[in-house]
């Protein structure tokens, strides 16, 4: 992303943050992100509309329409719309309507008036999508007012799609809110370098893709502009996503309508409440919760087919999440997440889990990243690649990459993977796939493939820096991190000294002494 994009959505999220001290954040995010999305459907409406004007008011173009009413009709008709991926709005749900009475004392009703019109020409796909609370929302009609002006302000301008720039003031906008709310990193969205890094090394050309931790939905909108951008029918990609918030869910029903796609996307809590139990996917993609204490072991049944390795400790939820992929995977399905940096090291019943998905030959690839890829969290993280089978030549054979030098920073707390980072990283992988030469694909300090032997001698540590030959990673496991699993098994220590202390007092009681 340039400075000057960058400045531009700063100045835009400044201008709305002035109302945000008026209502709790979790509710103006409804409201900012409701508008930035009535106001990007209608520029894409406007600019299409545009289009067909001038293609039917042309002579020398083929579907010149010499008869006025005629002309009027074809532009009303939807299809054209929606064959380029883009929504016909209703007159009254228009922006320019919501700006002709942005002033009306009743604004509220306004635009809560337009999202039924929208629900209502789009069910299957907008259907209590778009919060309607501008009514019933602690804003006046003057904050509306101010907030329709400050976001007429954008100016998608030409190349918007292949540019995603509302993509880009979405995504600058869910981060600032999750800032605002202290939540950690990936809670909405995984940064769009990480998306795209996952999405091409997976090569996706079509088939299901299944994020059962979607979010926002960012790792099916990099899917579909990869798609897109290869030539490939975009409707041959079926799309999966669950999330355990409602938030999410709208959020990732928006992304994809804007973008002219659908999706089955569900809510629930996918440890516990998975809704595609039979799905198996070509592709699986997801940035889980990191590190999730108290994720419910207790609540799954022993013979959940889920977890043929174990059952992870309720400490820690990691485990459990790269299970689900792992089950969900189609036979010649490939898996590509992101995960917190202790899940390449852990002992203990992780560190046994690991080790029979090692031994079952599952993993394909790790990438260790650098630290600030994600907005408001430094915490440094790795990718993982699986797949459910590999071609002979890959078999017992890993690629460690250590990508934690490539990076470019765009502010003082964040880091992104440029192009030319992420096609150097995807290269390795496709050398990888094609069987070259080892040696070829072997670079001391960035790459090496190591065999199971290799791997079984450093503990089945996955840690790329091991292999690839930099001697030591200070941040292999994170302090905080470190910090947090000392903390739980200590109280988990005392807590089975109390109970043992109480054992023995009932023993010597039985025995009629008093200790």
């Amino acid at each position: 992303m340039e400075e000057r994009e960058i400045n531009f959505e700063d100045k835009l999220w400044k201008a709305a943050d002035k109302l945000r001290k008026k209502i709790e954040v979790h509710e103006y995010k409804y409201v900012c992100l409701g508008l930035i999305f009535l106001r990007y459907i209608s520029y894409a409406f406007e600019e299409r509309q545009k289009e067909l004007e001038k293609k039917f008011c042309d002579p020398r173009d083929d579907e010149y329409i010499p008869d006025e009413k005629m002309r009027i009709e074809a532009e009303k008709d939807k299809d054209r719309y929606l064959c380029e991926g883009v929504l016909y709005v209703p007159e009254e749900a228009r922006w320019d309507y919501l700006v002709k009475n942005a002033n009306q004392p009743d604004i509220g009703k306004i635009i809560d008036r337009a999202i039924e019109l929208l629900e209502k020409e789009y069910p299957r796909q907008l259907k209590d999508v778009i919060p309607k609370i501008y009514t019933s929302i602690n804003l006046d009609s003057f904050d509306l007012a101010y907030l329709i002006n400050t976001f007429t302000q954008i100016d998608f301008g030409y190349d918007h799609k292949g540019k995603d720039i509302f993509g880009r003031i979405y995504e600058y906008f869910l981060g600032k809110f999750t800032e605002a709310e202290g939540k950690r990193g990936g809670e909405f969205y995984t940064p769009r370098s990480v998306t795209e890094l996952i999405v091409k090394v997976l090569d996706v050309k079509g088939g299901r893709i299944f994020d059962p931790a979607c979010g926002s939905g960012g790792f099916f909108v990099s899917a579909l502009k990869k798609m897109e951008k290869e030539g490939l029918d975009k409707n041959t990609l079926s799309i999966y996503g669950q999330d355990s918030k409602p938030m999410c869910w709208k959020i990732c029903k928006m992304n994809l309508v804007i973008r002219g796609a659908e999706g089955d996307i569900r809510i629930g809590d996918s440890y516990h409440q998975d809704q595609f139990f039979d799905l198996r996917a070509e592709y699986v993609v997801s940035n889980p919760p990191f590190n999730d204490s108290g994720w419910g072991a207790d609540r799954v049944k022993y013979d959940d087919p889920r977890f043929k390795y174990g059952i992870p400790p309720d400490n820690n939820g990691n485990y459990a999440w790269i299970q689900h992929y792992i089950y969900h995977l189609a036979p010649n399905g490939k898996a590509g997440f992101v995960m917190a940096n202790g899940a390449l090291s852990v002992g203990g019943l992780e560190g046994e889990i690991r080790k029979k998905i090692i031994q079952d030959d599952l993993v394909w690839g790790i990438v260790a990243c650098p630290a600030k890829l994600f907005y408001n969290v430094s915490l440094p993280v790795s990718l993982w690649f699986l797949r459910k089978s590999k071609p002979e030549y890959m078999k017992g054979k890993v690629l460690f990459i250590y990508a934690k030098k490539l990076f470019k920073p765009i502010s003082r707390r964040q880091v992104i993977f440029t192009e030319e980072h992420i096609e150097k990283i995807v290269e390795k992988f496709r050398m990888f796939e094609k069987g070259e030469d080892e040696e070829k694909i072997n670079e001391i300090g960035f790459a090496k493939v190591a065999d199971l032997k290799e791997i079984e001698k450093n503990g089945f540590v996955l840690t790329p820096g091991r292999y690839v030959g930099i001697k030591l990673e200070e941040d292999e496991i994170p302090f905080e991190e470190k910090m947090k699993t000392y903390s739980e098994e200590f109280s988990k220590l005392l807590a089975e000294e109390a109970q043992l202390t109480k054992k023995i007092k009932e023993v010597f009681k039985s025995l009629k002494f008093e200790v």
